[in-house]
């Protein structure tokens, strides 16, 4: 196997296919199937990613597989270094390499091997100055005793660029156009058009030298050419550097200024250190054409990458934004997206949000952890089937020893031991003390995160990191934006505990009962919400009975769902007993009403009013126990009844309060 095939096995081996889309998916195939390597080594990789895995499914589009385009194995190590941080040793470009056009095919159609050093300097001229603009060049040269490098002996000579390309062609000689050249030293030009050797005589804000002394000179030709950017001159400088010819555009030396010092931290960002020196707009460049020391100051190129340095900006924009490409409606045809698994079945996928709220001492976070220890267990959670894997939980509020005996307390409850997997599979970050606004945190969960194969991290509670105004949508935009981040960096599920907003929450819907901005709610694409209840008496008497047993009086609680990819189930009533929530299998619950709603009041009230389900049901009985053969009841009947609960004047309120079931009209009473 040659060295570049074992180079992409590498890659591969070092890209985790569960972090790739199924258009990367296939254009890993294609890029195999390219550089001739079999397709048993795409569906051996494939298999990593047990969750889409389908037997059979690489052969049978391998086979489709014709026209590769721009996918080859460059394209495998980009995947490579996006998702792993991959950095192959021969590697010379960052990313880029594989997917336009490469070193080699810009050199193969630049080569000008039968051009003269006088047709090297007229093609140099001619693509960097206008033909009436002033050209700076320096032709003589002193040794520098203390480094023994020749340098430039004066500030040079200037011509118009009309007349130097005029004197090239007519003689065919470099010294006819720029005069006697010290070739052990080579010559100097001025990139840009210059009446004189200092900053303030240049003439047009045109070109930045980029060169590298850091580099080997054919890693800096790979870089400079990958790098796309908008190259008027690419030139060997006869030493130890490629001089490029940047078009900076500047309408000023102001904006030179800052477009250069973009351009040159930029490049450093990405490997590429250029000499400060460089940023002055007369600074000096070698001549194409010209000799050093026996060397050719070579003209590589001419005019590639962008055409201009606004299309560099976009392109490199591009690069860097992290955006998924635009597709067509084709590829949901052809390409579709495979269905992320369910982590809890029914209520969350892989690598979707889910937020948690309630109210205070509802219980969420033993609620969660109790999520989290059957995920790493592969146990069912409040009756929903949960996937098996790794789960992070991050705690920023309870005490390091209150977490550790909530955790051990869950376990005893449910009468289970923890098994070696699930301790395998549960880690938790302690952080309380130690939170800092999320924007600063992401970057350190991505960090220990990435490679973990988390199914599920949990942040416990947000407002602990959320570091700017909650009621703010603009801000919390941005703070949700950031949990979006993560979970695209790790491939987690992101799942976050939220508070009650004060005051009742009875009149509120569950999506709208969490504290802040409507961003939170919107942004999820699961909530559960955690709402106190309140019981009648006859509830009250019935739970002491059935839950007589437990050490404490049990909180009464409603859990409502708003679920983005499934339908939303109905409501759970379940009742907290420190560390567990039980679900109320008796249907105590069933009646009881919200916290804060009308209901609950009613309830609550010393007269203890009626619901106005209870109030149907009576006019119900009452109705159906005194019921004619026509289908009506008379109303003296009905409240002369036995079983009638109440007196006629209450029992005719609650007739006239359902319209919409029931009419009375002198005395009949009938259903509508």
């Amino acid at each position: 196997m040659d060295d570049d095939k074992r180079t992409i096995l590498e890659a591969l081996d070092a890209l985790d296919p569960s972090m790739c889309n199924y258009s990367e998916w296939v254009q890993v195939g294609m890029a195999l199937k390219a550089e001739g390597l079999p397709c048993s080594d795409w569906d051996a990789w494939s298999r990593r990613d047990p969750d889409r895995y389908v037997p059979g499914e690489c052969e049978k589009k391998w086979e489709t597989f014709d026209d590769y385009g721009k996918t080859n194995g460059g394209t495998i190590i980009y995947l490579a270094e996006q998702y792993n941080y991959y950095k192959p040793g021969s590697k010379e470009l960052d990313w880029d390499d594989g997917l336009d056009a490469t070193y080699e095919e810009t050199i193969a159609i630049q080569s000008k091997p039968d051009e003269k050093p006088y047709q090297m300097a007229v093609r140099f001229l001619e693509n960097l100055f206008k033909p009436d603009e002033s050209v700076s060049f320096v032709c003589q040269a002193k040794l520098d005793e203390r480094d023994g490098k020749w340098k430039p002996a004066s500030g040079g000579v200037v011509r118009k660029c009309s007349d130097i390309v005029k004197d090239l062609k007519k003689h065919r000689k470099l010294e006819d156009g720029f005069g006697t050249i010290n070739e052990k030293a080579g010559a100097w030009i001025r990139l840009n058009p210059a009446t004189g050797p200092n900053n303030k005589d240049v003439t047009r804000y045109a070109y930045a030298l980029a060169e590298s002394d850091n580099l080997t000179i054919e890693e800096q030709k790979k870089l400079l050419i990958g790098f796309k950017l908008p190259i008027a001159t690419l030139t060997e400088s006869g030493g130890k550097s490629v001089h490029a010819a940047v078009k900076i555009d500047a309408k000023d030396a102001v904006e030179y200024k800052q477009r250069t010092l973009f351009l040159f931290d930029w490049l450093a960002k990405h490997k590429f250190i250029v000499d400060e020196n460089n940023k002055n707009e007369a600074r000096l460049s070698r001549l194409a054409g010209a000799t050093r020391n026996g060397k050719l100051q070579k003209l590589i190129a001419t005019n590639i990458g962008c055409s201009s340095w606004l299309e560099w900006i976009d392109y490199i924009e591009g690069i860097d934004d992290d955006l998924p490409q635009i597709r067509s409606a084709w590829d949901m045809f052809e390409h579709p997206t495979p269905k992320p698994p369910a982590i809890v079945d029914g209520i969350l996928m892989k690598g979707a949000k889910l937020i948690c709220t309630g109210d205070s001492k509802s219980g969420k976070t033993c609620l969660l952890m109790n999520l989290a220890i059957c995920i790493a267990e592969g146990w069912d959670w409040l009756g929903h089937k949960c996937m098996q894997g790794n789960v992070l939980y991050i705690n920023m509020e309870v005490m390091q020893s209150d977490f550790e005996a909530r955790y051990k307390a869950i376990y005893q409850a449910l009468g289970k031991p923890a098994s070696e997997n699930g301790k395998d599979n549960f880690d938790f970050w302690n952080l309380r003390g130690k939170a800092e606004p999320l924007e600063k945190l992401t970057p350190k969960i991505i960090r220990r995160c990435r490679n973990k194969n988390y199914l599920a991290i949990i942040v416990d509670p947000i407002y602990k990191v959320q570091g700017g105004d909650e009621n703010s949508a603009e801000a919390i935009g941005r703070f949700c934006a950031l949990f979006d981040k993560i979970s695209e960096e790790t491939g987690a599920s992101m799942l976050y505990v939220h508070h009650h907003a004060k005051g009742v929450q009875g009149s509120r819907k569950a999506m709208d009962r969490g504290s802040g901005s409507g961003v939170f709610s919107r942004d999820a694409d699961a909530i559960l919400d955690i709402t106190g209840l309140v019981l009648g008496p006859n509830e009250r008497e019935l739970a002491s009975v059935m839950y007589g047993h437990l050490d404490a009086e049990p909180t009464p609680l409603r859990m409502e769902f708003v679920l983005r990819s499934f339908r939303s189930p109905e409501p759970v009533n379940m009742f907290f007993e420190f560390p567990l929530h039980l679900l109320d299998d008796h249907h105590i619950l069933d009646e009881a009403a919200i916290e804060g709603s009308a209901e609950a009041n009613r309830k609550l009230s010393p007269n203890n009013q009626k619901s106005d389900r209870e109030k149907e049901e009576i006019v119900e009985e009452c109705f159906e126990a005194v019921k004619r053969a026509d289908g009506t009841a008379r109303f003296s009947d009905m409240y002369n009844n036995p079983d009638c609960p109440c007196s006629d004047s209450t029992l005719r309120k609650y007739v006239l309060s359902l319209p919409d079931k029931y009419k009375l009209e002198k005395g009949i009473v009938s259903r509508v």
